[in-house]
């Protein structure tokens, strides 16, 4: 059976004999005991997200091939990622609030599968990416969505397109050729991540049907230009869910001990990594806006391994001992973190940069999920403005204050020059536009016209 499956990989050989080289043996579980091995460090995950319930209570790959195949008067989105990011689940909600589709989400991390079940039709753990591709030879929902990750499930759209029957729809999180930036950066990601990412780029952009960025239409274009895209791109991005927004009149901190407090939530970069991999780290950051007698909290992806909290972020949790205007905090899931996040008075997008290997095309054309997050909080944001497209979006609502890299020396000056109450009420107005009701039809619609398309790109 496994020849079945690697011979369908046959046509990536000839495409790009060092990604498919990569992808049979490094990727694709061909060998039983691999497959065993993977099988078991997944059941041990599972175990450690739900007991023996999250063991024993979980679907077969014939249960949900099942569940995809069975007919219903609806349409179905068919997810597939590694991790869920949070605009699969946004997109998710709002999707199924349209009663004509359904989505259904196969990933491969647990963490979070509490509550993804509460916003998705069906959800499944697959072990191996081997039992990934025999599930895609058998299902035939209506669109396959792929969420690719850096370093992560990017080449997904290879195994929907080599196994899948339907129109697929790639979801960039990450442009992987925005992010690795220089050549001399390579050893820092590994030459085999870097092969494979920079190959499932090309490959998404030749053979999606549709392509969907959480980037400005200025990315999609060197996208176009780049690859000779001719799919239909569609910007879309991790807009507020009403389901998210904090309403709780809850006091802020800054009421009660008459200090400014500033709060960060997402991906940290943590000691191991170079720098020049990010372009900055959170130490100077951190550093540099205590010593200006301001309150600086970090709260890491929830998408972090909780069991590993301490040894991965063990450099960040000896500064919060040693610094008293410092805390660092474990993941907060989306239902959690605005109404923490709206006791703090600004969020912060804002890093102090290493401009020797700072790859300035991501930033400049991306939003991050944060910006979203952020306002369903209330809080205005201090953003760095090499975010270029989100400091427009920063100054056309005038939800914030965008800051240059020396400003970042100076926020204890520049932070009152603000009118507070001001920009916390145009968070609140700009909620609306920003919504993911008011922007879902845009994407239901794209899949619509997906489906519609035959024969060559226009």
């Amino acid at each position: 059976m496994s020849n079945t499956i690697e011979d369908k990989f046959l046509p990536i050989k000839e495409l790009n004999s060092e990604a498919y080289d990569i992808l049979i043996h490094d990727k694709l579980e061909f060998g039983t005991l691999t497959r065993f091995k993977k099988v078991i460090k997944q059941l041990l995950r599972r175990y450690k997200v739900g007991g023996l319930k999250a063991v024993f209570n979980k679907l077969s790959p014939e249960q949900i091939i099942t569940r995809i195949n069975t007919p219903s008067n609806k349409k179905k989105i068919l997810y597939l990622t590694i991790t869920p990011s949070f605009n699969l689940l946004r997109q998710s909600i709002y999707i199924r609030k349209n009663e004509n589709y359904e989505t259904i989400l196969l990933m491969e991390s647990p963490w979070l599968l509490k509550l993804m079940e509460k916003h998705f039709d069906a959800v499944y753990i697959y072990d191996t990416y081997y039992e990934l591709a025999k599930i895609l030879e058998e299902v035939k929902p209506d669109t396959i969505h792929v969420l690719g990750t850096i370093l992560g499930s990017d080449f997904f759209i290879i195994l929907a397109k080599l196994f899948g029957k339907t129109k697929i729809v790639f979801e960039f999180y990450d442009i992987p050729s925005f992010s690795f930036g220089k050549n001399d950066n390579i050893p820092s990601w590994g030459k085999k991540n870097v092969v494979l990412e920079l190959f499932a780029e090309q490959y998404a952009c030749e053979n999606s049907d549709g392509i969907i960025l959480g980037y400005s239409y200025e990315a999609a274009n060197v996208l176009r230009e780049k690859y000779g895209t001719k799919s239909k791109i569609l910007e879309f991005h991790s807009y507020v869910c009403s389901e998210f927004v904090s309403n709780k009149n809850n006091v802020k901190f800054s009421k009660i001990d008459r200090k400014i407090h500033l709060v960060y939530g997402g991906s940290v970069t943590t000691v191991n990594l170079p720098q020049e991999v990010y372009g900055y780290h959170f130490h100077d950051l951190i550093r540099e806006i205590t010593k200006q007698g301001i309150c600086f909290d970090v709260y890491v992806s929830p998408h972090t391994s909780a069991v590993k909290f301490e040894k991965i972020f063990s450099d960040y949790l000896d500064i919060a001992r040693h610094n008293a205007l410092f805390k660092f905090f474990k993941g907060l899931s989306p239902t959690e973190a605005p109404a923490e996040f709206s006791k703090y008075d600004f969020g912060v997008i804002a890093y102090l940069f290493n401009y020797k290997n700072y790859t300035d095309i991501s930033n400049k054309t991306r939003i991050p999920g944060k910006f979203f997050l952020f306002l369903e909080a209330g809080l205005p944001i201090i953003i760095s403005e090499e975010f270029e497209y989100t400091s427009k979006l920063v100054r056309e609502h005038e939800i914030g204050i965008v800051v240059s890299q020396n400003d970042i020396y100076n926020l204890s000056k520049i932070i009152p020059t603000y009118n507070y109450e001001k920009l916390r009420n145009n968070v609140i107005n700009a909620r609306k536009a920003l919504s993911m009701e008011n922007h879902i039809n845009r994407l239901i619609g794209f899949y619509e016209e997906i489906k519609l398309r035959t024969g060559d790109f226009i």
